[in-house]
């Protein structure tokens, strides 16, 4: 399969650079006539201007805030699954990060702390002086950017499937091993990508995963359309471009270890193996979460699990 995408990857390059003149920081991406997924029953979908973007997220439920933050290769509907659980307990708020589907797309803001203070302010504007988070993918890396400068107002956060860009001994290591860190992170990879985002992501979604065809075909088609919105696939490999930043920032935050209630959630075939070490490293309670038989995509592969994992950890008083 690696060798698969990257043999798509390659033909896509040469035809692209065959026929590229000039290309924009943002390149268009092919229209969609797919419509957008519908949040589900009691939920709505908004638009927020904060922080200097636009923000689209999805809200509903009652309770304390949960803020839900996607990673790449989806959007705020990874979470659909689950939603209409979680907001029996919790207000949910499940934005699409700066640079994807409905929210703007900026040339610049893709380090995780710009990311993070995006969501501090939606989360303000929204009323709300506290909040519980969970991250996955990328979102790990954006919810620990709003746990480590905003601490004093996260009751609780979850860690889903990831890793910290500048966390050592694991960082060095897979940022060399994972080879799409690199071309996602090249300036000319959305000249690439742009109309190819259905082959791009059906093609790379089974490189991280383990379960085959673990998504629905509502979340393949909109996973697609997100990242087929024009601009949306160059702007989300920016958060890629970043890691070096999000390094050097993640070295200043860790030397204050986090003090909430931290629950790691690693998939059995791909971060299970060191993700509760790793958070040790910048958070003093830490509580690990093995999902066996789990890829990366863990909401999708192993919903359940994932589910009363994120349930009983939320749900139950701080010690």
């Amino acid at each position: 399969m690696k060798n698969c995408i990257i043999g798509l990857l390659l033909a896509v390059l040469f035809t692209a650079c065959k026929s590229a003149k000039s290309e924009p920081d943002i390149v268009a991406a092919k229209d969609t006539t797919v419509v957008a997924a519908q949040p589900p029953a009691g939920f709505k979908s908004e638009i927020a201007n904060v922080n200097g973007v636009a923000i689209h997220y999805v809200t509903g439920g009652q309770g304390d805030p949960l803020l839900l933050i996607h990673g790449f290769g989806q959007n705020w509907y990874m979470w659909n699954r689950i939603l209409p659980e979680l907001s029996k307990h919790f207000t949910i708020i499940a934005p699409d990060l700066r640079g994807l589907g409905e929210s703007g797309k900026p040339d610049s803001g893709y380090d995780k702390k710009t990311m993070a203070t995006d969501l501090h302010e939606l989360v303000k504007k929204l009323g709300y002086a506290s909040v519980n988070v969970a991250g996955h993918d990328i979102g790990l890396m954006v919810a620990y950017a709003y746990a480590a400068q905003f601490g004093n107002e996260v009751k609780k956060i979850a860690f889903l499937d990831a890793l910290l860009p500048g966390v050592e001994p694991v960082w060095s290591d897979l940022k060399h091993k994972l080879w799409w860190f690199g071309f996602f992170a090249w300036p000319g990879s959305g000249m690439v990508v742009a109309g190819k985002e259905k082959e791009f992501l059906t093609n790379f979604w089974p490189v991280v995963g383990h379960i085959n065809d673990a998504f629905t075909k509502e979340e393949t088609e909109e996973f697609i359309r997100a990242y087929s919105v024009k601009g949306a696939t160059t702007a989300a490999f920016h958060w890629f471009g970043a890691f070096e930043q999000d390094a050097k920032d993640n070295l200043e935050f860790m030397k204050n270890k986090l003090k909430m209630p931290v629950l790691t959630i690693g998939g059995e075939y791909q971060s299970a193996p060191f993700l509760g070490d790793h958070f040790k490293k910048v958070a003093m309670n830490v509580k690990e979460i093995k999902i066996a038989g789990a890829g990366h995509w863990l909401v999708q592969e192993k919903t359940q699990p994932v589910l009363e994992g994120m349930m009983e950890f939320f749900m139950t008083a701080k010690p």
